[in-house]
């Protein structure tokens, strides 16, 4: 089940909409939950000052940079015209191996996703409990550049 949100019901309807329904984003999602075991919603849709929309201020912890660092691979692909979030792609896992697609828009995003999700695992002993719906307004400093 969805944990329940300290956040207004707009927000939680938007991360709902925007994690559950989208094209990649599902995929983002299914490939979140094989690789570090843990569901996407809430632990890194919610997370920190990066983890989901509007990201902004220092990443507070490893996790927090694993997204901050997926923003920026997101932002490159729709510079490239790409568009991350609504573009299908499909991939494997055999052996602990994520493979990617092979159409280019699909498979750059498909490795954007798969960089994220080995970072998510990477840092999974840092994992705090504490910066799930954290508040973006504790979020300060500058944005670190891409």
């Amino acid at each position: 089940g969805i944990a329940p949100c300290k956040l207004d019901l707009t927000l939680c309807c938007y991360f709902a909409a925007e994690f559950v329904v989208h094209g990649s984003l599902l995929e983002f999602r299914k490939m979140i939950k094989q690789v570090t075991g843990k569901s996407a919603l809430p632990n890194y849709t919610t997370y920190g000052c990066h983890c989901g929309p509007g990201g902004k201020g220092t990443p507070k912890d490893a996790t927090d940079w694993c997204c901050h660092a997926h923003d920026c691979c997101y932002g490159k692909m729709s510079a490239r015209g790409c568009d991350p979030k609504l573009e299908f792609y499909s991939y494997s896992i055999q052996s602990a191996n994520i493979a990617c697609g092979k159409t280019p828009c699909k498979k750059l995003i498909c490795e954007c996703d798969k960089a994220a999700a080995l970072c998510f695992q990477r840092a999974a002993r840092t994992f705090r409990r504490k910066y799930l719906y954290y508040p973006n307004t504790l979020c300060k400093g500058p944005s670190p550049p891409c």
